[in-house]
């Protein structure tokens, strides 16, 4: 379950998108400031895992893994 770094062009606003195992990346993010649907993840910041599912391997706990 890898999370994104997601930044807005148009307010500049930047957050974090989760995407759950074994579900496709969505074709657009919706900015969490100002509603655009033009965020996109930043390509300077690779996914990094969930952190509950890394420590154990076997899903996340709060997510019903």
């Amino acid at each position: 379950m890898p999370i994104y770094q997601i930044q807005c062009p148009d307010c500049g606003h930047g957050f974090q998108g989760v995407v759950l195992a074994g579900a496709r990346m969505p074709d657009e993010w919706v900015c969490s400031g100002c509603g655009s649907r033009n965020a996109k993840p930043r390509q300077d910041c690779e996914p990094a895992p969930h952190p509950l599912e890394s420590a154990h391997g076997h899903g996340c706990p709060c997510c019903g893994g």
